[in-house]
């Protein structure tokens, strides 16, 4: 077998399980925000000192596209269309396929139409939310904010492609494109902001956006999915994706608030604010992205499968060991991130180019902003569990609550305080415990109960053995730095973390294996089983 046929073949393979199609996006993922760290890092070494009001004009470009993306798309994707299509699937490939893509042409239309509407009005919108800026960072941002507009067409038409192939169980080229999208804005950061600014990287993230949606479509063809213009909005299938949509679109839409109430006060703060509280949350959502997107987006077309075939006890099971799976990585990796915070920092942005002050404030807020990291490995699994239930109206009522949570914590903090862009962090974790509290008690009685006692048990037992990591972590930090090396120099900056982290995971699964927590068993079953295929495929 030719190099070519092998890629060709390793690109259709399906995976089977949670876990199969976990790892794979998880591993992708890994590069991606490896990709996505030296984005930023150059990014921010190339604007940060000498021009944070365009960096900051830059990063508030993005939140008017996403807003109407995340409304129209990945509120269609997440909570409706791919249950609906994979129940379709299941039955008739062929009204499947007409159901999707008489959904992806209706949605088409509708996003041009928001587009629109959003490029006349785009001064006013951008005053709006961020009215702390000056005139030249709002002309700025309206300029930006109409070329990233270009962008998110190309990402309407790919994220149906990555839904298509997911419940199709192909998960390994989409999990690629975000990998292909990084490439190409780290790209335009050398090639085209040295000639046009920081527009050059923007018209990066267009090409990447381009790319993200064309490495895709070979795979969705050679999978045999057809597609044909089809307006018939009056299709069962596509009455029912539409039903779905709104809800979750109203959940999604007041998420989005929450983060355009973030930019909001951060846009009043001093310059530089919304850049370090971006790199915060990125750094913050790497974990949760890793081990909770991931596995939200793996689960999703296979809970909803059982929900079609009307497992439901089989459905309840799957949700409750995926979620104490999730948090039997979560909660160590918060711990990690919550005692290595400074090391992190300094690692992912720099040290020379990243001025120590900004490296401190970014490690304090992303201090405040550990908790939402667990709460993540709790909401995207449970909210995909509603979406499987055909159940969207549930998950938007919590996040209207959360959302009310985080505008009374940030208007007080903000006004009141002085904590600055730490307060908006803290306001995050706040509407984040808020959504988990309120999926899980919710969760509970759409089942009709849970086996609290055990499972409260194996979470106290994995809340201890990551106190134990974090105690040993930051004991090694501290004695490293005093002791042996210089902090002063990157080079031991790593040292401290990598050593400090390894003995921190040592003892976590040395009292994971004292207290008897059940997820170990599961992981080194996992472990097995991948050791064992690997080893065939070596063979063959």
């Amino acid at each position: 077998m030719t190099v070519l046929n092998r890629l060709r073949h390793l690109s259709l393979v399906k995976q089977n399980t949670i876990f199969s199609a976990s790892l794979v996006l998880a591993i992708t993922f890994v590069f991606s925000a490896i990709l996505g760290f030296l984005r930023s890092r150059f990014l921010y070494a190339h604007f940060f000192s000498c021009c944070a009001l365009e960096l900051d004009a830059y990063t508030a470009a993005f939140r008017l596209p996403d807003l109407i993306f995340k409304l129209l798309v990945t509120g269609a994707l997440s909570a409706s269309f791919i249950p609906v299509f994979s129940s379709y699937l299941h039955k008739d490939k062929k009204q499947a396929d007409l159901v999707a893509s008489t959904v992806i042409t209706l949605l088409f239309f509708v996003f041009l139409l928001a587009a629109v509407i959003l490029l006349i009005f785009t001064r006013p919108f951008s005053e709006l939310i961020a009215q702390g800026f000056s005139p030249y960072q709002i002309d700025l941002m309206v300029n930006l904010t109409r070329i990233l507009l270009i962008a998110q067409i190309f990402f309407l038409l790919s994220n149906f492609i990555t839904a298509i192939l997911q419940v199709h169980q192909v998960f390994i080229v989409s999990a690629l494109s975000p990998i292909i999208y990084n490439f190409f804005i780290i790209l335009s950061i050398f090639t085209l902001a040295p000639v046009f600014g920081i527009y050059g990287v923007v018209y990066g993230a267009v090409v990447g956006a381009f790319f993200h949606l064309a490495i895709q479509i070979p795979i969705v063809k050679k999978i045999g999915f057809n597609y044909t213009f089809s307006l018939k909005h009056r299709l069962e299938g596509v009455r029912e994706v539409i039903r779905l949509m709104l809800p979750r679109s109203l959940s999604l839409g007041l998420s989005e608030i929450e983060n355009t109430v973030t930019l909001f006060f951060a846009s009043g703060l001093i310059a530089g604010s919304i850049s370090l509280l971006n790199l915060a949350m990125q750094i913050m959502y790497l974990p949760s992205r890793i081990f909770a997107t991931t596995v939200g987006q793996a689960s999703l077309p296979i809970l909803s499968k059982n929900v079609a075939q009307n497992k439901l006890e089989n459905f309840k099971n799957i949700v409750v060991n995926t979620l104490m799976q999730s948090l039997f990585i979560a909660l160590p990796v918060a711990t990690i991130f919550l005692v290595n915070r400074l090391a992190i920092v300094r690692i992912a942005f720099g040290a020379k180019q990243f001025p120590w002050e900004a490296t401190l404030i970014t490690a304090k807020t992303l201090a405040f902003l550990s908790p939402a990291i667990v709460c993540q490995a709790i909401i995207q699994i449970l909210v995909r569990s509603f979406y499987a239930l055909h159940d969207t109206r549930t998950p938007m009522k919590i996040s209207f609550v959360s959302l009310l949570a985080n505008v009374v914590a940030s208007f007080y903090l903000v006004n009141f305080t002085d904590l600055g862009i730490i307060g908006l962090a803290f306001s995050v974790s706040l509407a984040n415990l808020v959504q988990c509290f309120g999926l899980v008690i919710f969760f509970g009685r759409k089942v009709n109960g849970i086996n609290w006692s055990v499972i409260l048990s194996q979470f106290n037992r994995i809340l201890l053995a990551s106190i134990i990591m974090g105690l040993v972590t930051w004991v090694t930090i501290k004695s490293l730095d005093i002791y042996l090396l210089d902090t002063a120099r990157t080079i031991n900056v790593i040292n401290i973390f990598i050593i400090s982290s390894v003995l921190g995971f040592v003892s976590y699964l040395i009292s994971i294996k004292m207290f008897k927590v059940e997820q170990l068993q599961d992981y080194q079953k996992y472990y097995q089983k991948f050791k064992n295929r690997l080893s065939n495929s070596v063979n063959k």
